[in-house]
């Protein structure tokens, strides 16, 4: 297990805080952006992820515009029914994509990039039953905790179902809160 967190000095670089252990050469290993949510670790894909903002830098816009793309923004502590103190000075914003679709999301805090052996993600337990299965693939043991592997595709659906739909051409409508949500399970980790 390998994480990759933000230099604290000066917010510059990235420093290494664990060597790799255990992951042989020929295994692939996986790679997640580890971020807190109103008390909640939850653990990004890092292949769908395009950057991370300081609120000074995204500025006043609710949309951010990086290279002349839209990142849409979406209320995730909503969407996944947590609080979020949403004015502190660790506040960042995630930039992600998926399937075409572009959005972003505010997060209490960035913890780090963690690189882990595929088998380390492990299945949701059975208490999770109801709508929540859609919305994580799985879940990490993280800093004496647990880091669910949030399903960026059900974070996008409405904008992703938009630009499938329009051949990959725009179209993008703005994510409402309860979309229609669709997931093959072998996904589930």
């Amino acid at each position: 297990m390998r994480l990759v967190t933000e230099n604290e000095e000066n917010g510059l670089g990235l420093v290494v805080r664990e060597p790799m252990i255990g992951i042989s050469s020929s295994a692939s290993p996986s790679r997640f952006l580890i971020v807190l949510l109103g008390g909640r670790y939850l653990a990004l894909d890092a292949e769908s992820i395009q950057g991370v903002l300081t609120l000074e830098e995204v500025g006043s816009l609710d949309d951010p515009m990086i290279n002349g793309l839209v990142y849409r923004a979406i209320n995730l502590a909503e969407r996944l029914r947590v609080s979020n103190n949403q004015g502190t000075a660790n506040n960042r914003i995630v930039l992600f994509s998926e399937r075409g679709a572009h959005g972003s999301i505010r997060v209490t805090r960035v913890q780090g990039l963690l690189e882990i052996h595929p088998s380390q993600v492990l299945p949701l337990p059975s208490q999770f039953r109801g709508p929540e299965r859609r919305w994580y693939q799985g879940m990490i043991l993280f800093a004496k905790s647990i880091a669910l592997v949030l399903n960026l595709s059900w974070v996008l659906d409405v904008q992703v179902a938009s630009v499938e739909a329009s051949g990959g051409q725009g179209g993008i409508s703005r994510l409402v809160a309860a979309p229609k949500i669709s997931m093959n399970n072998s996904r589930v980790c």
